[in-house]
């Protein structure tokens, strides 16, 4: 989208979790482009949130999580207070 790449819904399947699964697929998608990354998940999904900064994500502030959901995403007013947007090394190096 724009300028970035969002990833919006990664999933590994329950059973399958802890196997390196996520970590390869992640790892493929940041590698299949040049553009700054983000990710946006749910507050309250705090094992994402873990597992994205385990794999050098940030976690963005306020403001600028609310400047990013309004510039990349379409989604309601009550989801944005309920959201997170993580930004990868380029995105922060950029900003």
């Amino acid at each position: 989208v724009k300028d970035v790449v969002l990833i919006r819904h990664a999933y590994v399947r329950t059973s399958h979790r802890r196997q390196g699964i996520g970590e390869a697929l992640l790892q493929a998608c940041v590698a299949s482009s040049a553009q700054p990354f983000l990710i946006g998940t749910w507050l309250a999904a705090t094992w994402a949130i873990a597992f994205y900064e385990k794999h050098g994500f940030t976690v963005t502030d306020g403001d600028e999580k609310n400047r990013l959901l309004a510039t990349y995403w379409s989604i309601p007013a009550r989801q944005v207070e309920t959201s997170v947007v993580l930004a990868d090394t380029r995105w922060m190096q950029r900003s």
